[in-house]
């Protein structure tokens, strides 16, 4: 779907999710909602966070957008294409051109350099050495880490790894990013570098950004954030100009949802 404004450049959505539900179990046992009629839109650009309570079904929902799952009813449309209509080659080639993902354990590869680990999406897609060399050094000075290249895993701080993750899956210039708990095995300076270095991304070259977070002060760097509560939306707030201020609101909002937060991040300014 194109917006478009007088003077002003198209406005893509890049994913679209409509009526998304998603039920567990069958006739034979108790089923289980963990979603129910999910609405929800990205526009190119956008930089979104998902927050909600343990439960909520906020990562069920990260994983149906991800493709990784199927949801029950509804549909989910990326760059107007649904995925759940494609074969496995097909939806295998789709997710590796259209998606990256960011996990919270890195899942980077220890026999692998820093190096090495970024480019596997262009070797996959047996991009030529020259090309490989300029967007690996392109994006690892983006991310602060061209002085680590040549490293393994094991000898990088925690806050590296994820940022090597984040180039590996922004190398190829996915349509869009879905990271999950990305800051949630990293201490306060790592986690501020990794939520500068994509709100930096997001600004410099518009890329866009969807994360799932428990964490308020990573919530903070995105441009609006969208809360769940017991697999529905409960609401969503939109950044101003003072990310203190919107700090504040996520708290005020997190406050109001209720349930389990146990996991939450302690707050970070």
């Amino acid at each position: 779907m194109t917006l478009t404004r007088k003077g002003v450049s198209p406005i893509s959505t890049v994913l679209r999710a409509e009526q998304v539900t998603k039920i567990y179990g069958n006739k034979k046992r108790r089923t289980y909602t963990a979603l129910q009629d999910i609405h929800l839109e990205v526009q190119e650009g956008e930089f979104v966070g998902i927050m909600g309570p343990s439960g909520s079904g906020k990562t069920t929902l990260l994983n149906i957008l991800a493709t990784i799952d199927k949801p029950t009813a509804g549909q989910v449309y990326i760059n107007d294409v649904n995925p759940a209509v494609l074969s496995d080659r097909k939806l295998a080639l789709f997710r590796r051109h259209a998606l990256g993902y960011v996990f919270q354990d890195f899942n980077l590869l220890d026999t692998l350099t820093i190096k090495e680990n970024i480019l596997l999406p262009l070797a996959l897609e047996r991009t030529s050495a020259r090309e490989i060399e300029a967007k690996v050094q392109e994006m690892s000075a983006w991310l602060g880490i061209e002085s680590i290249l040549d490293k393994r895993t094991y000898e990088v701080s925690g806050g590296q790894m994820q940022r090597t993750a984040i180039a590996r899956a922004m190398i190829h210039q996915p349509s869009l990013l879905l990271a999950d708990e990305l800051t949630g095995n990293l201490d306060s300076k790592s986690a501020k570098d990794v939520m500068q270095a994509l709100e930096d991304m997001n600004e410099a070259q518009k890329r866009t950004i969807l994360i799932v977070t428990h964490d308020p002060f990573a919530a903070s760097y995105c441009k609006r954030v969208i809360f769940i509560k017991d697999g529905r939306l409960f609401t969503e707030i939109r950044k101003g100009s003072h990310r203190q201020a919107f700090f504040q609101k996520i708290l005020d909002t997190l406050s109001l949802l209720g349930g389990s937060f146990d996991d939450l991040s302690t707050p970070r300014h």
